[in-house]
C-alpha cells in the first residue's frame, strides 16, 4: 500500500497527463457576465478616457493612443489564438505597467498559461490580478484550486504558506459569490448555474487544500459539495472523494465516486485507478463486520 506521501505527489502530477487541462474548459457565457472584474472596452476613439472606478484612491493615469490600440489588438484576440494572448500580454505589460488595463490583462493571461501548462507564471500572474483586484472571484476561485496541486510534499518549507493562500482564496471567492447581485442580463437559471458554477471551483480547491493536509473528514464534505454545484467537476474531484469516502468506510458513496471517476474520458492510467478503487470499495462493503 503506497503510503500518503506518495499519493499526494501523484495528486499533483495527474494536472498534466491525459486531458488535466481539458478538464478545465472555457467560461460559458453566463459565467462570464457575473465576473466582477470584465475586460474593460476599449476606448471608443482615441483619446477618449473611461470612468474611475468607484474606490480607486487616486486617479488613473492616462491613457495615450499608442497604448489604447494596443490594447484593442490584445482585446480582439480569440481564446483560439493563446500564443499571440501571451505574447502580447506580456508585450503590453512590459510597455505599459501601470496602465488602467493590467488587471483585464493578467487576468486572461491566467487561463493561457494554464492552458499552456505554464503553473508557474500562472499563478503568480493570478497574484498580481488579486493584489490589482481583490474580488476578482474567477482568479481566486481558479488559483484555489491550483495551488494545492504544486505541493508535492507537506513537509517542503512552503507547503503550508501555500495551502493557507489557497484556503484564503477559495474562502474568498464563496463569500464573494454568495453575496453576488444578479446582473440584469442573465434569467435566475443562469445566474445560478454561474454561480454554481464558481462556488463548485472554490469548494474543490478547499477539497484539495484538506486532502493534502490529510482529513478526510474535512476533505470530503467539501468535495462532496463540489460535485452538487459542479456535477460536471473534473474526475480528479471524485477520485479523491472516493479515497476518503473509502478511509471513512463510506463504502457505497465511495463505490458511486470511483464509478463516476472510472466513467470520464482521461488518462488510462488514472481509469484504471479509479476501477481498482471501485473493486476495493465494493469488497469492503461485502466484507462481514469485525467484532
Amino acid at each position: 500500500m503506497r503510503n500518503a506521501l506518495s499519493w499526494k505527489r501523484e495528486i499533483a502530477g495527474v494536472f498534466f497527463i491525459g486531458c488535466g487541462i481539458a478538464l478545465l474548459p472555457a467560461m460559458p457565457a453566463a459565467a462570464q457576465a457575473t465576473q466582477t472584474q470584465t475586460q474593460p472596452k476599449p476606448p471608443a476613439t482615441a483619446g477618449q478616457q473611461g470612468q474611475p472606478a468607484a474606490q480607486t484612491p487616486a486617479p488613473e493615469p492616462p491613457v495615450n493612443k499608442e497604448e489604447e490600440d494596443a490594447y484593442k489588438a490584445f482585446y480582439a484576440l480569440t481564446a483560439a489564438q493563446g500564443s499571440q494572448i501571451i505574447s502580447q500580454g506580456e508585450d503590453f505589460l512590459a510597455k505599459y505597467p501601470a496602465s488602467r488595463y493590467r488587471s483585464a490583462v493578467y487576468s486572461r493571461l491566467v487561463n493561457m498559461y494554464l492552458n499552456t501548462h505554464q503553473l508557474d507564471k500562472m499563478v503568480s500572474t493570478g497574484q498580481k490580478a488579486i493584489a490589482e483586484n481583490p474580488d476578482n472571484v474567477d482568479v481566486l476561485a481558479l488559483l484555489s484550486t491550483i495551488i494545492p496541486r504544486t505541493v508535492t510534499d507537506p513537509r517542503a518549507l512552503d507547503a503550508d504558506q501555500k495551502l493557507t493562500e489557497a484556503e484564503r482564496y477559495a474562502k474568498r471567492a464563496i463569500d464573494l459569490v454568495s453575496s453576488m447581485p444578479k446582473p440584469e442580463a442573465l434569467t435566475d437559471e443562469q445566474f445560478t448555474s454561474a454561480k454554481n458554477e464558481k462556488l463548485g471551483l472554490a469548494h474543490f480547491g478547499l477539497g484539495l487544500v484538506y486532502y493534502m493536509r490529510g482529513n478526510a473528514t474535512v476533505y470530503v464534505p467539501e468535495l462532496e459539495q463540489a460535485s452538487k454545484l459542479d456535477p460536471q467537476s473534473e474526475p480528479l474531484l471524485y477520485y479523491l472523494l472516493g479515497r476518503g469516502d473509502l478511509k471513512l468506510k463510506n463504502y457505497p458513496d465511495a463505490t458511486a465516486a470511483f464509478d463516476r471517476c472510472a466513467k470520464a474520458q482521461w488518462d488510462p492510467q488514472w481509469q484504471a485507478r479509479c476501477k481498482s478503487g471501485e473493486e476495493e470499495a465494493k469488497q469492503a462493503a461485502a466484507a462481514p463486520a469485525k467484532p
